[in-house]
């Protein structure tokens, strides 16, 4: 499998377990919405007759380079995926989700009989609330 590929696939693993420990749902999205610059569909789980239920879009990165500065990540982000996570006042909400690895691949993941460990770790960030700010 391509490294890309292989972050990207990790970093979908890195956010379902997050969500799910977290009672959401977590769903690919499919293709038209992916062209559109979702990744996944987060939603709210609760009961049955609720009729309002959080809903996020989520567009994912996985890169394994040296990003966190001082509490501060940088990341580059394409013109086009800019745009699309800083719409204003959409009707679902969209965020980017950023799952940092390791440098080695043989280190993203940690396995024994008592835990399951995956590394680094995840941020997110709102585009249209830091355009707020």
């Amino acid at each position: 499998m391509v490294l890309n590929t292989q972050k990207e696939e990790f970093s979908y693993a890195y956010v379902y377990a997050v969500t799910t420990a977290a009672s959401y749902s977590f769903q690919i999205a499919p293709r038209p919405l992916d062209a559109e610059g979702v990744d996944v569909i987060l939603t709210g789980l609760g009961p049955s007759q609720s009729t309002r239920r959080p809903r996020l879009d989520v567009q994912i990165k996985c890169t394994s380079r040296k990003l966190l500065d001082n509490e501060i990540i940088r990341s580059p982000l394409e013109v086009k995926n800019y745009e699309e996570l800083r719409l204003e006042n959409p009707l679902v909400p969209r965020i980017l989700i950023i799952v940092l690895v390791p440098e080695s691949q043989e280190d993203w993941l940690r396995q024994s009989q008592q835990e399951l460990s995956l590394r680094y770790c995840g941020y997110w960030a709102s585009l249209d609330l830091l355009q707020k700010c």
